[in-house]
């Protein structure tokens, strides 16, 4: 099974979900020669699931925005190290997402999750201050606390 699909669920983070998404999109964060991708442009029912892309976090987010479309609050999550005893998810908004990532030290690998899914069982969404940081640390670390 893709990390696409894995990730994400492993992070409470459904790909789709009835009446908030309809379609996957999967992307890399690097094109050949170390190029940034084409964005699909923005759909309200739409989830985008981004590999390989931490590392340009800020730029991936500023450029969503700007050349595809998509608001500023839409939700963001981050996957770090699915299915690893040390695994992390993180949760911000397109604005605030690369400021949360540095904040937890957020590290490759990491599964990107794009769209409302991201607030569908993580979140109350009457909470929107409550939207941003990390969701839910490792499980040894939780387990000790």
């Amino acid at each position: 099974v893709s990390a696409v699909f894995s990730a994400p669920l492993l992070g409470s983070i459904p790909v789709t979900h009835r009446g908030i998404s309809n379609q996957v999109v999967m992307c890399t964060g690097y094109g050949k020669d170390n190029t940034s991708p084409d964005l699909i442009q923005y759909h309200p029912e739409q989830t985008v699931v981004f590999l390989m892309a931490v590392g340009r976090l800020r730029e991936l987010s500023d450029r969503l925005k700007t050349l595809a479309g998509y608001p500023g609050d839409t939700a963001v999550g981050i996957v770090e190290r699915a299915g690893c005893p040390d695994q992390r998810t993180v949760v911000g908004t397109l604005d605030t997402i690369a400021d949360v990532a540095e904040e937890h030290d957020v590290r490759p690998p990491s599964t990107i999750v794009v769209g409302e899914v991201v607030r569908a069982l993580l979140m109350d969404a009457d909470s929107e201050d409550q939207f941003a940081g990390l969701v839910k640390g490792a499980v040894e670390a939780s387990a000790s606390e």
